[in-house]
């Protein structure tokens, strides 16, 4: 977690590592080298497998409606980070930055 983020409160700091992702997915989309692409699907992808794994291991916990959400955007994740590697889709990392954002959003602002 960077310096920014130990200072947060504990809602803020959930929301921040998709704040974080949409951030590197926009440098990438600005014209960052294609080097840097890859890391930046990688941590993307990382992020909303370990989202999907925790409501996995918290189904009892959660509405089936969010576990299964977690798993069906960690899998969307993953194959748009496969897709992105082979072939630019400038729709398809805005679908991505976009998703972030609002899963950021959702964070900061539930009950």
């Amino acid at each position: 977690m960077t310096q920014i983020a130990e200072n947060l409160s504990a809602r803020e700091a959930a929301a921040y590592p998709f704040l974080e992702c949409a951030v590197l997915l926009d440098n990438v989309r600005k014209g960052t080298p294609v080097v840097q692409l890859a890391d930046a699907l990688d941590v993307n992808a990382a992020r909303w497998q370990t989202v999907a794994n925790r409501a996995t291991t918290r189904r009892r916990d959660l509405p089936e409606t969010t576990a299964e959400f977690f798993d069906r955007a960690s899998r969307f994740m993953v194959e748009a980070a496969r897709t992105l590697r082979d072939q630019q889709d400038e729709k398809l990392l805005d679908m991505m930055i976009h998703m972030n954002l609002n899963m950021s959003e959702t964070i900061l602002t539930a009950r």
